[in-house]
């Protein structure tokens, strides 16, 4: 669906990680292909977490839940509202 990739990957670029949208708001500089995103669960909350690329296409680099609440985070405020206004917009 995506043809970010690390080598072209910006800030506010729209990602599809699994399942779910999401906007970059981090690229680690130390650690190539990892980067840190924002989406939306299913309870409509913003999470913050990190994703990296592997295999062709972006995934998460914990298994299960390990974000944090993306919407008590100052810092990540612009990329929520980014988020929350829609990828399509």
């Amino acid at each position: 669906m995506s043809d970010i990739t690390p080598k072209n990957v910006k800030l506010k670029d729209w990602i599809s990680v699994g399942m779910n949208d999401a906007v970059v708001c981090h690229i680690y500089k130390d650690e190539p292909g990892k980067i840190e995103v924002v989406y939306l669960d299913r309870k409509n909350k913003a999470i913050n977490e990190d994703v990296h690329y592997k295999d062709g296409k972006w995934t998460f680099v914990y298994d299960g839940p390990n974000g944090g609440y993306a919407d008590n985070s100052s810092r990540l405020g612009e990329f929520v509202s980014i988020l929350r206004a829609g990828r399509w917009r």
